[in-house]
Order: C-alpha cells, then sequence, then structure tokens
C-alpha cells in the first residue's frame, strides 16, 4: 500500500513538472546586418559589441542608400545622354 502511494506521488509530481512547450520566443526585429555579427565579439576584450555592430550597420545603411542614389543619378545621366 504504502509502495503504490510514493509510485502515485511520484507519478503526480512528473505530470505537474511536464507543461505543455510554449512557443518559441521570436526576436520582434533583426538584429543587424550579418555580415557584422562578428562585431559582437569586441564584447570579450571589453569593447561594447553591440554598440560598434549598431554603428557599423548604420553606416553601412548609409552608404548603400547612397550608393543607390548615385547609381539612379548615373543612370538619368546615361539616358540624357543617349538622346
Amino acid at each position: 500500500m504504502g509502495k503504490e502511494i510514493l509510485l502515485l506521488c511520484s507519478i503526480a509530481l512528473l505530470l505537474a513538472g511536464c507543461s505543455p512547450a510554449s512557443p518559441p520566443q521570436s526576436e520582434a526585429k533583426p538584429q543587424g546586418r550579418q555580415e557584422t555579427k562578428g562585431l559582437e565579439g569586441a564584447s570579450a576584450v571589453g569593447y561594447d559589441g553591440k554598440a560598434i555592430r549598431k554603428s557599423v550597420d548604420t553606416t553601412l545603411n548609409k552608404n548603400d542608400e547612397r550608393n543607390q542614389e548615385l547609381e539612379k543619378e548615373l543612370k538619368a545621366g546615361s539616358g540624357e545622354q543617349k538622346q
């Protein structure tokens, strides 16, 4: 009788500890560019790796925008010369 109660209590404790799996928490937004991910390793030597990565990401994004503007201007300029 005592073993049965102990077994039932053990099963009840195991079942109480097993709750349905919660969905994995996804990040609200991407954390920067993939090519700058390694910059966060600067935290290991005392720098703020996340701040460095954010700064480089911002700079690269502005550079990409500027390059797109230049390409548009080049296309517009080459179209005027052909006419």
